[in-house]
């Protein structure tokens, strides 16, 4: 009997110790001050004018709707601008210190990565700020401000660390070249974001390939238009990794982010041809 409870008991505390391995995890234990999103929340909230933004670039597909976050708003003046984007930056840094990282630059902007510049380099956030030079045309007042943070809260480090390559994160290799910092900017790399190389697919791409009849859009920010244009029509047919569209409309600016569409002057009937990953779903 006694052999029985000490096999029992022994059972119990070996449970118990599997459970608490299983169950323990540095996410739960890591203060809400070291996540970047939680940051960035706080610092949305601490004026008026930032708070009467809104999140845009939804995105409806894996990983983006689990890591990205986007934000937009209104600044008062040119002035407060300038000082909203010192000070975001400045918090970006000091985040990035708090969870014992450093910023590393790369053509897709700000990381803050562990074990910077080795092969056990793995990325802890992503951060940038900008502004719109054309804020007349969407503000009243000052510069549209653009936020994004691509971040881990709650997933297994290795999805995330996957996600994060989709997303942009170029993990160390002898052969990557990171972008210098242009002083000019801060503390966060300012670059245009990169097109994704067109072997790399995701769930959005993928479903846009096997989906005709879709409404999709394509974003295009040529070099006489800083704002961009949005294209939207129907998937009409796909060859080798590229989506022909048959295109209905032209809109002024980016669909995902720009608070009002306005519609351009269009032909009756037009087909663009591109790669699966640079349309997007948007109806």
């Amino acid at each position: 009997m006694a052999i029985f409870q000490k096999s029992q008991q022994w059972l119990l505390t070996t449970l118990l110790l599997t459970l608490t391995a299983c169950s323990s995890s540095p996410l739960l234990t890591k203060s809400s001050d070291l996540f970047f999103l939680h940051s960035t929340q706080v610092y949305i909230d601490m004026t008026d004018a930032r708070r009467n933004g809104s999140v845009v670039d939804k995105g409806l597909f894996y990983p983006k709707n689990t890591y990205s976050f986007a934000y937009r708003y209104c600044a008062t003046s040119q002035e407060s601008a300038t000082t909203d984007i010192a000070e975001y930056q400045q918090l970006a840094k000091r985040t990035c210190d708090a969870n014992q990282g450093k910023l590393v630059h790369q053509s897709t902007g700000t990381w803050c990565v562990s074990n910077a510049n080795t092969i056990e380099e793995a990325p802890i956030f992503y951060a940038r700020i900008s502004s719109t030079e054309l804020w007349a045309d969407l503000c009243l007042d000052g510069p549209f401000i653009t936020m994004r943070v691509i971040e881990n809260t709650d997933a297994a480090e290795d999805e995330w660390r996957a996600s994060a390559k989709i997303l942009g994160y170029q993990p160390y290799s002898s052969t990557r070249q990171l972008m210098s910092k242009n002083d000019s900017y801060g503390q966060l790399y300012q670059t245009p974001v990169a097109p994704l190389d067109d072997q790399t697919w995701d769930q959005e791409s993928l479903y846009i390939y096997n989906s005709t009849g879709q409404t999709v859009c394509l974003y295009d920010q040529a070099n006489n238009s800083p704002l961009g244009h949005t294209f939207l029509g129907t998937v009409e047919s796909v060859d080798v990794g590229k989506v022909r569209v048959l295109v209905t409309a032209k809109m002024k600016g980016d669909i995902r982010t720009a608070p009002i569409m306005e519609k351009l002057e269009w032909h009756d009937r037009a087909y663009i041809t591109a790669p699966a990953h640079s349309w997007f779903v948007c109806g």
